[in-house]
């Protein structure tokens, strides 16, 4: 293992690696940044090239309302003259602009994107800006801003969907004295065991139903008292379906689980004129007993409408339930991101392939020949039977694309850190107050600060591609950095340094992920990522047999050991994090269980 010692200044947030300090780290053949970044002015940049006035981009390719698009489409659009200017184009997608390394180095030189993934049956808005190569600051106006919708392709059609981000018309009702459901951004409370007995935040974004607000974070503050708070959608209708399934985000919290009258109830509405009060009620779950886990965070799940005929005007209604005393009991529910999906060519509730299925109880819908998975590459909450695939096991084929050897799982990607060839060393940082670095968490002061700097390798050793595709289809997983002014891959990894034999962490710290790219194949060294890797940072994923490497060297790829006595330490490293306050790891993997790393470390 390599150690060096090392000292770089780390200059201020106001220069933000803006684009022309990235042209010349790509001109200098400088594959990313790093702890000594600099200030150049654009005027050095070019060599005093003077700006050159460049017109708008013509978009040409998807056509503006452009339907039924395959999800693997380019983006392109007509070339700008500038009179021998070298021309660049920066591209956006939902406002989210696509990059092209892992610190956000911006920029196409040709006028097609290539392909990209997209999601299916989802509205797209584009838009593109020239740039003068030589000259970044100088930029054309905006192109104008089209949209295209993606074809629908596989067996789920969404017919409603709302992650609360507006008022679509659900109604409150209910007799409860207090603790209505409510939209908007929760207050994070905690109850006398340090648990969460509502959540600080919503599932995605800003915005979800939960019952009330509770400024003051008091325990038991505006919870469910004196009955029930119910939550209606509004209509909604699945012509053509065969069956019906619901998907949604919940947290649920009861300070009692022996009690009962304290629950969570989520209902199917189906308009029947021959049934009391004109519906049918079908549950599709009610959380109320001491079976029942509490697990004080957000957690997705899916249900399906088995038995149900389905008729225009349905509707979901939930009900959080408090009937006790008031004070005797907390009740606290929030409930986001709630989707129903029509299926026309199949039932769910059906065994065998395709069926809605419980990891935990397999069997009843996927027999023995088939397994019962989570839909990906995101976890929703969703699991289906599906054939099970053979991943790669004990070592790859000989040349990609031949069959895999391994045991049979899940079609899906297997995220795995490697140990093997990480570089790790100590060196010293010169942090000043408008530091990116410290804005963003990854150091704990200004000054000189000490740092343990180290590889971050992550290989997919799966049975499938993971594809993220472009930005724009995850928002939820990217926060946008007006430090670095690009978006910033949450979530992904963590760090943590242990003295040796001790459980709790004297020091963390946080892998500042841009992008998840080829970088380097381990299966077949010969490959390049430039001739040979798939995805890319502006259309993401990790290839089967590839590993995607965040080099020592990077921009807050360290953990802050200013105050760590030098000495053996233990490192642990940690990809596809849960959240706080979630229940579920986002990216889904075959397994979860080798995401984790830990290497004897020398801290100097």
């Amino acid at each position: 293992m390599r150690r060096v010692e090392g000292q770089a200044h780390s200059a201020g947030g106001s220069i933000a690696w803006g684009a022309a300090a990235l042209w010349v780290l790509l001109a200098a053949g400088c594959p990313g940044g790093s702890g000594d970044e600099s200030e150049v002015s654009a005027a050095e940049t070019s060599g005093g090239t003077e700006a050159v006035a460049l017109e708008a981009p013509v978009l040409f390719s998807p056509s503006d309302t452009a339907v039924d698009v395959p999800i693997d489409v380019g983006l392109c659009w007509e070339p700008v003259e500038a009179g021998g200017t070298q021309v660049g184009y920066r591209v956006w997608v939902d406002e989210v602009e696509l990059s092209n390394g892992k610190l956000g180095e911006l920029g196409f030189s040709d006028t097609c994107t290539g392909p990209l993934d997209f999601l299916e049956d989802r509205q797209y808005t584009w838009r593109v800006r020239a740039f003068d190569r030589d000259l970044p600051a100088s930029e054309s106006p905006d192109s104008e801003l089209w949209a295209f919708k993606t074809a629908w392709i596989s067996g789920a059609r969404p017919v409603f969907f709302d992650d609360f981000s507006e008022h679509l018309g659900w109604t409150v009702s209910g007799d409860a004295s207090e603790g209505a459901w409510v939209r908007g951004l929760p207050e994070l409370v905690y109850d006398l065991d340090a648990q969460v007995s509502q959540p600080g935040t919503c599932q995605i974004g800003d915005g979800c139903y939960f019952t009330g607000h509770n400024p003051d974070k008091i325990d038991g503050g505006a919870d469910v008292d004196g009955g029930t708070t119910t939550l209606t959608s509004p209509a909604f209708d699945a012509p053509g379906a065969l069956s019906l399934s619901v998907s949604l985000a919940r947290f649920f919290h009861r300070s009692d689980l022996e009690l009962t009258g304290l629950s969570l109830r989520i209902e199917l509405l189906v308009p029947d004129p021959e049934a009391p009060g004109g519906e049918t009620v079908h549950v599709l779950e009610k959380l109320d007993g001491p079976s029942e886990a509490d697990s004080n965070a957000w957690e997705s799940v899916a249900f399906a409408a088995c038995g149900v005929e389905l008729r225009p005007g349905m509707r979901l209604r939930i009900h959080a339930s408090d009937s006790l005393e008031p004070e005797a009991a907390i009740v606290e529910a929030a409930i986001d991101e709630v989707l129903v999906e029509a299926y026309v060519d199949m039932d769910l509730c059906s065994p065998g392939e395709g069926a809605l299925c419980d990891p935990d109880d397999p069997e009843p819908a996927c027999g023995a020949e088939f397994a019962c998975c989570a839909r990906g590459p995101i976890f929703d909450g969703v699991y289906r039977c599906v054939e099970p695939v053979a991943g790669i096991g004990d070592g790859p084929p000989e040349s990609p694309g031949g069959p895999l050897t391994g045991a049979l799982g899940c079609p899906a990607p297997d995220l795995a850190v490697l140990d093997s060839d990480i570089e790790v060393y100590t060196q010293s940082l010169w942090i000043e107050p408008d530091s990116c670095s410290l804005y963003e968490g990854c150091v704990d002061g200004t000054g000189w600060r000490r740092v343990l700097r180290f590889d971050t390798k992550t290989a997919n050793i799966g049975a499938r591609d993971l594809v993220l595709g472009v930005p724009a289809n995850h928002p939820d997983l990217y926060t946008y950095s007006p430090c670095h002014e690009h978006h910033h891959f949450d979530n992904y990894a963590a760090y943590s340094l242990f003295e040796p034999g001790e459980a709790e962490p004297i020091a963390e710290g946080h892998k500042q992920a841009f992008c998840l790219l080829d970088w380097e194949s381990w299966a077949w060294p010969e490959l390049t990522k430039d001739v040979d890797g798939t995805y890319t940072c502006y259309n993401q994923g990790l290839s089967v047999g590839w590993s995607d490497t965040y080099a020592a060297n990077l921009d807050c790829q360290w953990i802050d050991v200013t105050d760590v006595d030098p000495g053996e330490y233990m490192l642990r490293m940690e990809v596809n994090i849960r959240a706080e306050g979630h229940a579920h790891a986002p990216i889904v993997e075959q397994r979860y269980d080798n995401n984790r790393i830990e290497i004897a470390v020398t801290v100097d």
